[in-house]
C-alpha cells in the first residue's frame, strides 16, 4: 500500500513539474527493481513526460528533453523482467533513430549502449553486440571525455572479451573503463561508485579464473566496501554471495556463512524470490560442509522448493547436490539417493544446455574473430587510400596480404565448421546410441511381459483342462449314479445324502490331520532343539566342567613361567567355552519363546547379551504382536543369527532390534553403528539361512550398509496373511 501511494505522489509531483516546463524525471532506484507497482509508477511518469515533451516546439533544448524521455523509457524497461525487457530495445531504436536525425551524438551514444546490452545478455547475440560496440567507439570519439560514455564502451568490451576468453584483454578493457568513467562528470557521485563496484567485482572474476586468489579477493572487497559507502543494498547482496562463492571455492566454509547471511537478509528485505533462493543453496552447502546436516536439510529443501516452482535449474543443481551431501551425513540414505538422482537429471541438462552453448560460442568467436579481421582489413585499405598516389607498390603488398589473410581466416573458417560437423555428428551418434537402447530395452519389457503372458495363459489352458477333464469324469459319475438312482427305490436318495456327509467329513478329518501334521512337525523342531540344548549343557557343559575340575588340580607353582602362562590361558578358554556352551544352549529354544511368545524371548536375549558383551543391544517390542509358533521361531532364530554377526564381525558399540507396523504389514528391523559392509557381498551361508526363513512365513528382507555407516536388515511381514493370532 505505500508503494501505490509512493507512486501516486511521484506522478503528481512529476505533472506539477512537467506543467511548469520544468522537465525532471525521478532517479532509479536500482534496489527496488523487484517491486512491480513502483517499476509501474516509473513507467507512468515517463510517459507523461514523453507526452509533454512532444508537445514542446522544436528547439535545442527540447530536442534534448524528447531524447531524454526515450531513454529513461528504455533505462527502466532494462531492469525489469520477463517479456518487458524487450521494450528496451525498441525504445532504444527509437531514442537512436531520432538522436540520429537531431544529430545528438551523446544520446545516440547512451542508445548504442542500450542496444548492445541487449543484444548480449538478452538475445546472446554477441556478433551484433560487437558491431554497436565499434560503432559507439568511433562516435565516442567526437565526444568530450566529460561527457562521453566512453568508459561504458570499454567495460562492454572486457564482458565480451571474458565471454570469449581473452582474460587479458579483458583486464585491459576494464582498466580503460575506470580511467574514462573517472574523467566523466555527467554521472551522478553514486553511480560512478556503484559502476567503479561493477567494473572493480568483474576484474575480481578475471583473476579467479587466472587463479590470482590473493588479487581476487581484493577485488571482491573493496566491490563490496564500494556498495555499503555508496548505501546500495543490492549491490552489497551480489558482492556478499560474490565473497561466499569465492570463500566455498577456496574451502572455507565457516566464513563463506557470515557473508550469505548478510546477503539472504538483503534479498529477503528486497522481497527477490531468486535471490533468496540461491543464497538458501549456498547455505545449504555451507552446513553440509561444516557437518551440520540439519541445517543444511533446512535451507536445501526451501531452495529446491522454489527452485522447482519457478525453474531455476542452476539453483536447483547446487539444492540437489548439497542436500545429498546432507542426507548422507544425516544417515537418510534413501533421501540421499532420490536426491543424487534428481542432482543427476539436472546436471544432465544443464551439460546438455552447455554444450550446445558452447557450440553457438565457438560459431560466435569465429563470427566476431571475422569481424574484426574485416574491421582491420578496412582500416588498411582506408589507410592505404589515402596514400595510394605516393606507394602503388606498397598498395599491391598490402592487399597480396589481406589475400593471404583471407585465405588464412577462410581455412580458418573450415577447420572451425569441421569441429562443428565433428560434435554434430558425435552428439547424433550418442543421440542415436541412446534411443536405440531405450528401444532395446522397451523390446525386452516386451518380451517379458509377452513371456509372463504366456506362462499365465498355458497355466490356465492347463487349469481349464483338468477341470474339464474333472467337470467330465464328475459328469459321467453323476450320470451312472442318476441311472443307477432311477433305477433303485427312493429311498436310496438318503443313502447319498449319507454318503455326501461322510465325504465330508472326510475332507474336514484331512484338514485336522494337515494342521496336526504342522503342529507335530513345530513340535518336533521344538524338541530337537531342547535335545541338543540338553545335549550341549549335559554333554559338551560336563565335559568342560571335567576338564576345569582336572585344571584346578594342578599345582601352579610347580609350572615353569611359560607353562603357568598356558595353564592360565587354559582355564580362561575353558571358562569362555563353558560361557558359549550355556549361551548356545539356552538359545536354541528358550522357554520364554514357547511360553509368553516372541517379544519376552526377545527381551530376556537382550538383557543377556547387555551382561558381558561391548555392544550395547535395544529393543522397541511396543508394536509387536503375538505371531503364530512358526513365524515367531523363525524370526527368534534370525534375531540370533543376526545379533551373533554384529559381535563378531561389525565392531558395533550399538545395535538396535525395532517393530513397526505399516498398514498391512509388520516390520522387523536390526541396525548397527559398525563398519558396514558391500550389500552385494552379502552371500553367506548364514544370510541363506535367513533368506529360507523369510521364504517360509512369506516374507522378505532388505539390507543397506556402507563402508563406515553401519548395517540396517530390514524383514517385512504381511499381517494380513494368517500370522498374528493376537
Amino acid at each position: 500500500m505505500k508503494s501505490v501511494w509512493f507512486a501516486i505522489s511521484i506522478l503528481f509531483w512529476g505533472n506539477i513539474c512537467l506543467g511548469q516546463m520544468q522537465l525532471t524525471l525521478p532517479e532509479l532506484n536500482f534496489d527496488r527493481r523487484s517491486d512491480k507497482v513502483y517499476m509501474d509508477s516509473l513507467l507512468t511518469i515517463g510517459r507523461t513526460y514523453r507526452q509533454q515533451a512532444e508537445r514542446l516546439p522544436r528547439n535545442r533544448r527540447n530536442d534534448t528533453l524528447q531524447l531524454e524521455g526515450l531513454r529513461y523509457m528504455a533505462l527502466v524497461f532494462k531492469q525489469m523482467r520477463g517479456h518487458d525487457r524487450d521494450s528496451t530495445y525498441l525504445y532504444a531504436r527509437k531514442l537512436e533513430e531520432r538522436a540520429l536525425l537531431y544529430r545528438n551524438t551523446l544520446y545516440a551514444v547512451r542508445a548504442m549502449m542500450l542496444e548492445e546490452h541487449y543484444m548480449r545478455t538478452v538475445k546472446g547475440d554477441y556478433l551484433q553486440a560487437l558491431h554497436i560496440n565499434q560503432n559507439a567507439s568511433e562516435l565516442c570519439k567526437k565526444l568530450p571525455r566529460e561527457s562521453s560514455p566512453r568508459w561504458q564502451v570499454q567495460m562492454n568490451m572486457g564482458d565480451i572479451y571474458v565471454l570469449l576468453k581473452e582474460y587479458d584483454n579483458a583486464l585491459k578493457s576494464y582498466h580503460n573503463s575506470l580511467t574514462f568513467l573517472s574523467f566523466n562528470t555527467s554521472i551522478t557521485p553514486k553511480n560512478r561508485k556503484l559502476l567503479t563496484g561493477q567494473a572493480t567485482a568483474q576484474m575480481g572474476e578475471v583473476y579467479e579464473i587466472l587463479g590470482r586468489y590473493d588479487q581476487a579477493r581484493q577485488q571482491y572487497e573493496a566491490s563490496r566496501q564500494i556498495a555499503l559507502d555508496a548505501r546500495s543494498q543490492m549491490n552489497v547482496a551480489y558482492a556478499d554471495d560474490r565473497l561466499g562463492d569465492f570463500l566455498i571455492n577456496r574451502g572455507y566454509p565457516e566464513q563463506a556463512i557470515k557473508f550469505f547471511e548478510e546477503g539472504l537478509a538483503v534479498w529477503t528485505q528486497l522481497k527477490d524470490l531468486a535471490g533468496q533462493a540461491s543464497v538458501w543453496a549456498r547455505l545449504s552447502e555451507c552446513y553440509a560442509l561444516t557437518n551440520r546436516p540439519s541445517l543444511a536439510i533446512e535451507f536445501g529443501e526451501k531452495a529446491l522448493a522454489l527452485s522447482r516452482q519457478a525453474g531455476y535449474l542452476r539453483i536447483r543443481q547446487m539444492a540437489t547436490q548439497s542436500l545429498y551431501k546432507a542426507y548422507r551425513l544425516a544417515n537418510q540414505p534413501a533421501q540421499a539417493l532420490a536426491m543424487y538422482e534428481e542432482h543427476i537429471v539436472v546436471r544432465d541438462s544443464l551439460n546438455a544446455l552447455k554444450r550446445v552453448q558452447e557450440l553457438s560460442a565457438m560459431q560466435k568467436k569465429y563470427d566476431i574473430g571475422q569481424v574484426k579481421a574485416e574491421a582491420e582489413k578496412e582500416r588498411l585499405i582506408q589507410q592505404q587510400q589515402l596514400i595510394n598516389v605516393r606507394r602503388q607498390a606498397e598498395l599491391a603488398r598490402l592487399r597480396a596480404e589481406a589475400e593471404r589473410e583471407q585465405l588464412a581466416g577462410e581455412t580458418r573458417m573450415s577447420q572451425l565448421q569441421q569441429r562443428i560437423e565433428t560434435e554434430r555428428l558425435r552428439a547424433e551418434s550418442e543421440k542415436s546410441r541412446i534411443e536405440h537402447r531405450a528401444r532395446i530395452d522397451a523390446l525386452s519389457h516386451d518380451i517379458e511381459q509377452q513371456y509372463l503372458m504366456r506362462t499365465f495363459l498355458v497355466g490356465g489352458l492347463a487349469m481349464l483342462l483338468v477341470f474339464a477333464a474333472v467337470y467330465y469324469r464328475k459328469s459321467q459319475l453323476i450320470y451312472r449314479q442318476k441311472r443307477e438312482i432311477e433305477g433303485l427305490n427312493r429311498g436310496l436318495e438318503d443313502k447319498v445324502v449319507e454318503r455326501t456327509a461322510e465325504l465330508k467329513l472326510a475332507n474336514d478329518l484331512l484338514r485336522a490331520k494337515n494342521r496336526e501334521i504342522e503342529e507335530a512337525l513345530l513340535r518336533g523342531q521344538t524338541l530337537e532343539r531342547k535335545r541338543m540344548a540338553a545335549d550341549l549343557h549335559d554333554s559338551l557343559g560336563g565335559l568342560l566342567a571335567a576338564i576345569k575340575t582336572s585344571l584346578s588340580a594342578l599345582n601352579p607353582a610347580r609350572l615353569s613361567e611359560r607353562e603357568q602362562l598356558i595353564y592360565q590361558n587354559l582355564l580362561g578358554m575353558t571358562k569362555e567355552a563353558f560361557a558359549e556352551v550355556r549361551y548356545l544352549s539356552h538359545n536354541l529354544q528358550p522357554d520364554e519363546l514357547e511360553k509368553q511368545g516372541l517379544s519376552e524371548a526377545l527381551t530376556r536375549l537382550v538383557y543377556k547379551l547387555n551382561l558381558t558383551q561391548k555392544t550395547e543391544f535395544r529393543l522397541d517390542n511396543a508394536e509387536l504382536p503375538r505371531l503364530d509358533k512358526t513365524t515367531e521361531f523363525n524370526l527368534y532364530s534370525i534375531c540370533i543369527e543376526l545379533c551373533s554377526n554384529i559381535l563378531r564381525h561389525s565392531e558395533a558399540t550399538q545395535a538396535d532390534i525395532l517393530f513397526r507396523r505399516f498398514g498391512n504389514e509388520l516390520n522387523m528391523i536390526v541396525k548397527d553403528n559398525g563398519r558396514g559392509m558391500n550389500p552385494a557381498d552379502a552371500t553367506g551361508m548364514g544370510l541363506r539361512n535367513i533368506q529360507a526363513r523369510m521364504d517360509l512365513i512369506k516374507g522378505r528382507y532388505e539390507v543397506h550398509s556402507e563402508a563406515g555407516e553401519g548395517t540396517t536388515f530390514i524383514f517385512i511381514l504381511p499381517t494380513s496373511s494368517d500370522l498374528a493370532t493376537a
